[in-house]
């Protein structure tokens, strides 16, 4: 018995080695079959990127300002002998001012409110023509600023264990001196030693330049001081922790007083603000 079982055991292992052979191509030509469809998938969706790429409005804008340089430069080519070319030239002229009109439409387009509609379920831009503005109050100003932040916040993360310091310094442009305000001058109409103009007469011309200092934006009253006075106008507030968020402090044009507030409505909802700095 065991020398028959001896017998067959080189035609059954070759059996097994065949059935596993058979069963190893199947699995390569079925892996391969499945890379082949994701790669047809894969392609199919980069085309589909791509057209829909080529449908947004800061494609277009790129594109048409490419078309409005190179008509420029054609123009400015015929320009030199307008005489022989003014026909042409005009031509051109007229294409270049209605790519240019295109060009603003995109822009405006791509600059325009959108608004998630949940009736329609899509994202979808407003037209100017459906936004109802509405005056809502006014905000008393009396330190210069304004702060846009959440409530919640000033309860939780408001820091009044911080001090502002009013440091304000000048350089002389030509000497590189530099002037401190409170320290060299205590207000802005003396005469510094060796001058004959006040210092607001020496900032004016440009004789002295103010020095930006950098600083923390925290979410504390010295933080939004900071921001409100710095070169921009305007800066980010930070939480405790660092990170950037916690209110945008912006400064007011003409200081303190009264400021109107703007909303857009559309189908009855608030969709945007505006605020008057002046």
């Amino acid at each position: 018995m065991l020398e028959v079982i001896s017998n067959f055991m080189p035609i059954l292992n070759g059996v097994v080695i065949a059935v596993i052979g058979i069963l190893y191509l199947a699995v390569v030509k079925n892996l391969n079959a499945s890379l082949k469809a994701k790669n047809e998938q894969l392609s199919f969706w980069k085309d589909k990127a791509k057209d829909l790429e080529k449908k947004t409005p800061e494609y277009i804008e790129e594109v048409l300002a490419k078309r409005i340089k190179h008509r420029e430069e054609e123009i400015k080519r015929l320009d030199t002998d307008n005489f022989e070319n003014l026909k042409l030239l005009r031509g051109k002229t007229k294409a270049l001012e209605s790519l240019k009109q295109q060009l603003q439409t995109t822009t405006t387009l791509n600059r325009a409110l959108k608004y998630y509609d949940f009736d329609a379920k899509e994202e979808i831009i407003i037209p100017d023509s459906e936004l109802e503005i509405e005056v809502l109050g006014e905000i008393a100003v009396d330190s210069a600023s304004i702060l846009i932040t959440d409530p919640l916040y000033i309860r939780d993360e408001w820091q009044n264990d911080i001090e502002f310091e009013d440091i304000r310094l000048y350089k002389h442009v030509k000497n590189g001196k530099v002037y401190q305000y409170g320290i060299d001058f205590k207000n802005y109409s003396e005469i510094l030693e060796g001058f004959e103009k006040d210092v607001n007469e020496l900032i004016s011309d440009k004789t002295l330049i103010h020095i930006e200092i950098e600083r923390e934006y925290s979410y504390s009253l010295a933080g939004a001081a900071y921001a409100s006075i710095s070169k921009d106008g305007y800066g980010e507030l930070e939480f405790k922790k660092g990170h950037k968020g916690a209110g945008i402090c912006v400064s007011t044009v003409y200081g303190d007083g009264y400021y109107n507030v703007y909303g857009e409505k559309y189908k009855g909802k608030l969709v945007r603000i505006f605020i008057d700095l002046q």
